[in-house]
Order: C-alpha cells, then sequence, then structure tokens
C-alpha cells in the first residue's frame, strides 16, 4: 500500500493555474485533521491561538505568523474559537522555467526536488515580516482573478517573495533534516494509510502495528507519542470526518452513514458524533 492513498483528494487550482485559497471566517472551532499534499502550503494566522503538528511535531502558536508547509509535509492546525486564518496553497512547478538559467538551478529546482525548503515560520517581530505580508496580501487579492494577467502578477510576486527569503538566506537545507525523523515520517505515512483506506471497516492494533513491523503494545505507544493521539481516538476523527461529508453531502440515512465509516453500532455513533460536534447526526444534518 502506498502512502498516496493518504493524500488529500481536493483539487487545489486547475491545469491552467494550480493555485486555489481559504479563509476561515467562522467563529467556531477551526480543526484540520492530518493529511498530506503535493502542493506547498502558505498559511497566515491573522488571529487567535492555533496547534500546528508538522511531521510529528508539535507547535504553539499565537496569531500573526506565517506558516510554510512544504510539499509532502504531514500536518494538521486546529485553531481556537473566533480565530482567523487564510492559505494559499500552490503547486511548486508554476513557478519553474522552460529556459533553464541561473535561478532555476540555485533556486527553483531545489526548491521542487526538496533539496531546500521555505522557512517554517515567519513571526511578526521577525525583519522580513512587513514585506511577507505585503507580498501574500497582493497574491491573495490578484489570485480572485481569472484572466492570464491576474496569474502572471500572482507568478511576479511568488518570485519577489523567493528573491527575500533568498537575499536574507531564509530557506533551509535538506540535508539537516535528521534521518531518524524521515524514517518517523515515512513510517506514520504507511499507518495513516492504512486508516484512511479502511476506516470502513474493523481495525486492529494488530492490522495497525504491522503496517510498520512493531509490536502491537509498543505501536500504541509510539502512534500516542508521534500524533498525540491513540490509534483509537484517530480512527473515530477519520470516521466522523467522513460522516460529516456524507451527511451534508449525500441522501442517505443516518444509520446507513454510521455503517459505511465503521460503526456497527448506531447508538456508539451517535455518542461520539456528539462528543466530536456537539450535536446530533440528525441536528449537524439541519444546520448545515
Amino acid at each position: 500500500m502506498g502512502k498516496e492513498e493518504l493524500k488529500e483528494d481536493i483539487a487545489h487550482g486547475n491545469v491552467s493555474f494550480p493555485l486555489a485559497t481559504y479563509r476561515w471566517n467562522s467563529d467556531k472551532k477551526f480543526i484540520v485533521n492530518l493529511h498530506w499534499h503535493d502542493e506547498t502550503e502558505l498559511i497566515y494566522l491573522k488571529r487567535g491561538k492555533f496547534t500546528i503538528h508538522i511531521n510529528m511535531k508539535e507547535y504553539k502558536v499565537l496569531a500573526p505568523a506565517f506558516v510554510f508547509i512544504s510539499s509532502g509535509d504531514i500536518h494538521s492546525i486546529v485553531g481556537e474559537e473566533g480565530c482567523r486564518e487564510s492559505v494559499v496553497v500552490f503547486d511548486l512547478k508554476m513557478l519553474s522555467f522552460e529556459y533553464f538559467d541561473g535561478i532555476q538551478y540555485k533556486v527553483i529546482r531545489p526548491l521542487i526536488e526538496g533539496k531546500i525548503q521555505f522557512p517554517q515560520f515567519i513571526f511578526i517581530d521577525d525583519e522580513i515580516w512587513k514585506d511577507t505580508e505585503r507580498i501574500y496580501k497582493k497574491i491573495l487579492k490578484e489570485s480572485k482573478g481569472k484572466d492570464i494577467s491576474s496569474f502572471l502578477r500572482v507568478k511576479g510576486y511568488f518570485y519577489q517573495f523567493i528573491a527575500l527569503l533568498y537575499e536574507n538566506k531564509r530557506f533551509i537545507s535538506s540535508e539537516d533534516m535528521e534521518d531518524a525523523d524521515i524514517y518517523k515520517v515515512e513510517n506514520v505515512k504507511k499507518v495513516l494509510s492504512f486508516i484512511h483506506n479502511n476506516y470502513s471497516r474493523k481495525i486492529s492494533t494488530e492490522d495497525l502495528s504491522s503496517q510498520v513491523s512493531m509490536n502491537p503494545q509498543y505501536f500504541c505507544r509510539y502512534f500516542k507519542k508521534l500524533i498525540g493521539k491513540t490509534p483509537t481516538e484517530y480512527i473515530n476523527d477519520i470516521r466522523i470526518s467522513k460522516a460529516t461529508e456524507l451527511l451534508v453531502n449525500s441522501d442517505m440515512k443516518i444509520i446507513d452513514i454510521a455503517i459505511s465509516c465503521g460503526y456497527d453500532n448506531i447508538s456508539y455513533f451517535i455518542k461520539r458524533f456528539k462528543k466530536e460536534k456537539h450535536m446530533s447526526p440528525s441536528e449537524y444534518r439541519k444546520s448545515k
């Protein structure tokens, strides 16, 4: 089983311009469960407190701040009620040149190949904060356009930003990443891939531990240490997340949704759903 099965299945942008923007303006708690994708994310945490996991490392961040999620990073974000954030998701290959020059050789190609990476965070007291914020707002504004001129401006702003990072020596070499961390990331991708592919059926600890050739008892401690949740808690998170999608986007009966999401006991499903969403499945469907 490949790690592809864990990948987020949302298309960001289109073939003409592989870039998309998203905003969170609700007063409810903001939650993005663990996932990964090939695209790069530039996240602007505008207001509130956030807990961010990137490749099994936890960060407590007080806005304002910028966060970079590199291609292939396993990540999740939880923001407190009333938080505000926006994000630009883009394919780095959109910045590649057909004509191979020094910029392509020294910066663009190494970024695409993962040999260098964007800095993980930029905070308000950083000397490049103002320039970063200015360029980001221009990218966000122009990305609303649908014509070639808007796309050209967005690309131009990205090159400005890359120049800003390069001249301030903010790119990180992949050689600085420890082999042990890379191994952990790949292990977790295997396990999460299995969960995302099999959440509709019963999943045992033995099933999960066999994905990484570990003793089941040790595996549970290993998983909790890296993910911050027990395997059961994470599986329930995924199942409830899938259930909410079906409640909103289908006319399936609630009992059928429960079964399709791995719950053979409707009472337990409703109990878990209420715990996560603070309302019953039927109430959630009506509210949406």
